[in-house]
This record gives structure tokens, sequence and C-alpha cells, in this order.
């Protein structure tokens, strides 16, 4: 006759309650509103036109209505910056795509570049040739005693002839013609900054990618929900007028780098904020040299300590990583004191309660990243998921070991 000791029951079912609660305890469970579908003026033609095949006697009535569709959703003249740094390979490839998107309102693209910066010059000279909507200035060679980065942004916002403004950078571009009529779709008047999302090249590795997801779950639904906290996709938008008002990066100017940060912690407020999240609106960015993604946490290491709401979303991310551990470590444990004390039963609840955290949250992250379009192996997930600490870990090593001169300007 089979036994089950009283020490059995309890610590099977706890090693299954939190299997239970490891799992659902994930950032990937929190609402995040995805946007509707846009509809063009070339996508109502379209659907007015498959329409008409199929049914003649409505065709004139379906035109008059997308015609009407369309022109109740005028869109607001806007300005595209974008700033260069020796990025003229990537300028040749992505420039192009931003020049051609199909918008009906007049909008302009303005390259902030380095005065030394010839090659990069003579190129965006004989854009601007042929394209009405490129515009390019540079900075001169004295400003190297502040942040490069902010300062191009602030000469880009000075040049801009619109109120509307788009930050991104040249390693990103759109995928089709649509970008700036879907992402401007919210230039309305309650709003005064607006998120996009950027998704890294299929060529990045796909810790790199979960991670950047993962990132924007938290960051995209914080916006939604209250304030807006911080963004790594450089796809931002924001009024000229409140850059100016608020004198732009004034309060952060010590650091060199943390320019989206920053701008997004500084100037959004609640329910002025909003998100776009429709496919169309997404940017893609290169695939970024390891010495870029790593650069890019050694700033934020750096810079985080300044951002207001800091400390709300590191306990909400503290918890969320402490009851999947709490669970791994539990079951972990009572499967080697099973084994060890010969409890079959135990051992194999243990086993059960593993199988269930790791199942239940590799499901759950796919089904997050396939919202993304994004193909990672999903056996991977789970592995990525427990990584972050270690990841996370070996980016403050590095944090520690660096020049904290690097990370400000100092000279200020």
């Amino acid at each position: 006759m089979i036994t089950i000791s009283f020490t059995t029951i309890i610590a099977g079912a706890v090693v299954v309650l939190l299997a239970i609660l490891g799992s659902l305890v994930n950032p990937f469970l929190r609402s995040l509103r995805f946007s509707e579908p846009t509809l063009s003026e070339e996508d109502s033609e379209t659907g007015t036109e498959s329409k008409a095949e199929a049914d003649t006697e409505s065709q004139a009535e379906t035109e008059t209505g997308s015609r009407a569709e369309t022109q109740a959703e005028p869109r607001e003249p806007v300005t595209v910056i974008i700033t260069a740094h020796e990025n003229l390979a990537e300028l040749e490839r992505n420039l192009p795509m931003f020049l051609r998107q199909k918008y009906p309102a007049d909008y302009q693209v303005i390259v902030v570049c380095q005065s030394t910066d010839m090659e990069t010059q003579d190129y965006l000279k004989r854009q601007a040739a042929e394209n009405p909507h490129l515009y390019f200035t540079f900075i001169p060679e004295s400003s190297r005693y502040m942040s490069r980065k902010k300062l191009q942004i602030t000469l880009g916002v000075k040049a801009a002839k619109h109120e509307w403004i788009i930050l991104t950078e040249p390693t990103c571009k759109p995928e089709n013609d649509k970008w700036l009529y879907t992402m401007t779709r919210n230039c309305q008047t309650t709003n005064h900054l607006i998120l996009g999302y950027v998704a890294l090249d299929s060529e990045t590795k796909g810790v790199r990618r979960f991670d950047s997801i993962r990132k924007a779950y938290y960051l995209l639904r914080r916006a939604q929900q209250s304030y807006g906290y911080r963004t790594h996709m450089p796809n931002v938008a924001f009024r000229k007028s409140d850059f100016m008002r608020e004198q732009g990066y004034q309060g952060n100017l010590e650091y060199v780098r943390g320019e989206y940060d920053f701008l997004v912690n500084k100037y959004a407020q609640f329910g002025d904020t909003a998100v776009e999240l429709d496919c169309d609106a997404w940017l893609k960015h290169d695939e970024p040299t390891d010495k870029e993604w790593h650069n890019a946490h050694l700033y934020l290491q750096a810079s985080r300590k300044s951002l207001e709401r800091e400390k709300s979303m590191a306990t909400l991310m503290f918890f969320d990583h402490l009851f999947p551990h709490l669970s791994l470590i539990a079951s972990s444990i009572t499967l080697a004191y099973a084994i060890f004390m010969e409890d079959w039963i135990l051992t194999g609840i243990a086993c059960f309660s593993l199988l269930l955290l790791f199942i239940i949250r590799m499901l759950i992250a796919n089904k997050a990243v396939k919202h993304f379009d994004d193909e990672i192996a999903m056996f991977k997930l789970p592995f990525y998921e427990y990584g972050i600490i270690w990841r996370n870990l070996a980016n403050k090593i590095r944090f520690w070991h660096a020049d904290k001169n690097d990370f400000t300007s100092h000279k200020l």
C-alpha cells in the first residue's frame, strides 16, 4: 500500500502553487492595446475597386464613403528629424524610404550631421536636389564639450518648420510608404507625445530581439496606462512648442546619451501620451553591433537614476523576476530533496511543477512575440527570460569597470 506523508502533501502543494504563481506574474499577461489598422486613401480606393467587381451597383456609394473617410482624417504637417554621425552607409540604405512616404500634408525630413563629415554632406546635397522633402544641417566642430546627440536634436527642432516632430535614427527605416500616415493619426489636440514601435532586424540575435520586445511591453503599457517612463525605440513624435518652452534637454544635459529616455520622461504627462502599434507605423532597426548593444545598456545604467518614476518601474520588474525565480528555486530544491529521500511521489510533483512553470511561461511569451510578428524558437523563450537577471548583472559589472566620464559631459 502506498502511503503519502504529510511533508509530501505540503511540499507538493507549495511547489505547484508557486509554479502557477510564477507563471502568471508575467509582464506579457498585462494588457497592451494594439491599434486598429489605418485606411489610407490608396487602401480605400483598392477596397472600393474590389467591392465594385463583386457588386457594381454599390461602387459609387462605396467610393463616396471612402473619400469621405479619407477627408475625415486629415493629417498635420510634420517634420522628421534624423541625427547622423558617420552613418553614410545607413543613410544610403534607409533614407530613401523616409523620402518616399505617401502623405496628404506637407512633411520635411531633416538630417543633422557633423560639419566635418563631407562625404555625408555631399550625399545629402545630391538627394536634396532631387527631393524637396529633404533638408540638412550640421553641428559645428566646436561642440565637443556637450552631448553631440542632444545638440543635433536641438538644432533639428529649431530648424523644423512644423509643430509636430518625429525623432528617429539613420539605422531605422519604414517598411512601407504608410509609416508617416499611420504614425501621425494620433497628432491630435489632446496629445503631446506619441510612442511608436521599432523592431530589430531579423538578423539580430534572438535573445536581443526578445529583450527588446519584453522592454516594449513594459514601457508602452506604462505609457498607455498612466505616464510615459522612457523608451529604447527611436520612433517618437512630440510637439516643437513643448520642446522649446521647456528648453529641450535642460535638466539632463550632463549625460552624453539617453536622448529618447529623457525626451519621454520629461515631456510625458498623464493622459497626453499616445501609443501607436499599428504595424504600418513600425520602424525596422538595423542589426546592432555588439558595441552598440552594450553601450546602450551602459548609458542607461548611467542615466536611469535621473529618470522620474524610476522606482515604481524598478519595483514592478523586481516582482516580475522574483516569483518565477522563487518557483524555479523551490521546485529544484524540492526535486533534489525528494530524490535524496527516495520520495518518488514528491519527485514527480517537483518535475511536474518545473514543466508547468516552463511550459506556461513559454506559451505566454510566444504569444507576445507573435504580436510583434517576430519568429523566435519557442523552446528558447524560457531560457531567455531566466537569463535576464544574469545579463543585467553583466551590464552592471561592465558599468562598474567603465570610466564614468565616458557617460557624462563632464566639462559642462
